[in-house]
């Protein structure tokens, strides 16, 4: 039989030991968010789902404020299905708007 004294040494181990795990997978979790910041390619997806507008209407809502022609946005979502890459137009919109998007929420799928 385990003496009274010991238990409570034992549990407090645990108790420590179990604390200093979610601490560290907290850290890593942060840590993770670091080296693979949210990409341009995912604050569209999330715009488009929450808003229910595809991302080439966020596209061409981004590029109303800039000399943009409506070819121009075309070649330029063309480019961004091919090869993931975002026009300034877009990743300005994107910044000017990073705060609300990141507050919004996305619906269950």
């Amino acid at each position: 039989m385990i003496p009274y004294s010991d238990l409570h040494v034992e549990t407090l181990f645990l108790l420590a030991l179990a604390v200093f795990a979610v601490q560290l997978l907290s850290r890593l979790k942060s840590r993770t968010n670091l080296i693979n910041p949210i990409s341009a390619a995912d604050y569209l997806y999330k715009i488009a789902r929450i808003t229910g507008a595809s991302e080439y209407d966020i596209f061409c809502k981004s590029a109303e404020d800039w000399p943009v022609s409506g070819s121009m946005v075309e070649e330029h979502f063309k480019e961004y299905l091919r090869h993931q890459v975002t026009p300034y137009y877009v990743n300005a919109f994107l910044r000017k708007h990073k705060n609300q998007i990141d507050q919004l929420r996305l619906p269950p799928v």
